[in-house]
């Protein structure tokens, strides 16, 4: 191949990543449901516990080095925070940054119904209400990117974290009605070795297909921390 001897460092894939993306605007962000923008373009929502690499993965996916903020500081995402993706001869679309669950907002009940949350439990079943209510609802969405830290996956069951966000998507209107699909994203797949990488994969294929009752969503290894 002519482009073997090409390193695949980060500003080539940023290189290629803006050649496939025309431009990127900073859309609305929203601290509770109802402040959610009106349903648009189609719409790709990043999913998974905070500091699983959800804004490193977006600005891989755009081409832009800091266009969504990343920070080894869990919970640096406290809102919905959407951006407006224009990609030549289509429609384009929205990529959406869901606050993560457990560190997300300061207060994810208050985001949900005004009110003020009392427990880390109560704030995770608030953050999962949240979602579940985004999932159902939002008839502009297509597309769920759910991302698992691949260093949680090496054992056969997979953390109650990450597996009640799996059976919360599974279970959304969403992905019953086939309005969205459901792609599972490991991230952090740089840290592990190429035999850990296969055992994770095929632990979260596992999981997955226990939820569903059959066949497991797509699974992709990728590199964002």
């Amino acid at each position: 191949d002519a482009f073997d001897d090409i390193e695949k460092d980060a500003a080539h894939h940023e290189h290629v990543n803006r050649a496939l993306v025309r431009n990127v605007e900073r859309g609305p962000t929203a601290d509770s449901m109802a402040r959610l923008p009106p349903p648009g373009a189609p719409e790709v929502v990043l999913l998974g516990r905070s500091n699983v690499g959800k804004s490193s993965l977006a600005n891989a996916l755009l081409g832009r080095r800091a266009l969504a903020p990343a920070s080894p500081v869990p919970g640096r995402t406290r809102r919905f925070c959407f951006y407006d993706v224009d990609v030549p001869q289509t429609a384009g679309f929205r990529l959406v940054d869901v606050p993560g669950a457990g560190f997300a907002v300061d207060n994810v009940t208050q985001a949900l119904e005004g009110k003020s949350a009392g427990s880390a439990v109560g704030k995770v079943d608030s953050w999962r209400s949240l979602v579940l209510r985004y999932l159902d609802v939002r008839e502009s969405l297509r597309v769920v990117l759910q991302l698992v830290d691949a260093r949680r996956c090496l054992d056969a069951t997979l953390p109650e974290a990450d597996l009640s966000t799996l059976e919360t998507v599974a279970g959304s209107e969403a992905i019953k009605s086939g309005r969205a699909a459901h792609v599972l994203v490991l991230t952090k797949g740089d840290k592990l070795s190429s035999a850990e990488s296969t055992r994770a994969v095929e632990s979260l294929k596992a999981a997955a297909a226990g939820v569903y009752g059959g066949a497991s969503p797509a699974v992709v290894l990728t590199a964002a921390t």
